[in-house]
């Protein structure tokens, strides 16, 4: 888990500016073959389960503030949490069976695929291995430009 988190502040050092690079990284078989992913929401989930797994929270109706009083206690309690699960194997937050994009295809599917499905990032692979990933930033700017240049002429 440490050397995903390592890999993942790579693309965004502390203290940079502007847009950082990926927030995922793809894993790959030793044939190129696209295992999954790991992304930085997935490794949050496991590092912090005990605070962010589903739970039935009932309205409190006592004192208003922005953090309760408990929130100091639990903070030292839930990084201490963190900390303990930086050991775990980087396969508990993999996620199998994405979405994938072929080599082959054109930029509106890639656009129409990341819109409907809600999807940042995609894998493209061609003949089973990954040869790529795409950003809907990159899938926006590519398009936007392709318009405004057509509607200037």
């Amino acid at each position: 888990m440490q050397e995903a988190i390592r890999q993942l502040r790579s693309f965004c050092p502390i203290g940079s500016t502007g847009p950082c690079g990926f927030s995922e990284l793809m894993i790959v078989d030793d044939q190129g073959g696209l295992i999954g992913r790991v992304t930085q929401q997935g490794i949050l989930r496991v590092l912090f389960s005990t605070l962010l797994d589903p739970v039935d929270i009932k309205k409190f109706e006592g004192k208003t503030a922005e953090y309760s009083d408990l929130s100091t206690l639990l903070n030292g309690v839930l990084i201490k949490e963190g900390v303990n699960h930086l050991n775990a194997p980087v396969g508990k937050v993999i996620e199998r069976g994405i979405r994938v994009l072929s080599a082959s295809a054109d930029l509106l599917h890639a656009m129409s695929v990341m819109v409907i499905c809600r999807e940042t990032v995609l894998p493209v692979e061609e003949n089973g291995r990954l040869v790529g990933v795409v950003q809907l930033a990159e899938v926006f700017g590519a398009l936007g430009d392709m318009l405004v240049s057509m509607n200037s002429k």
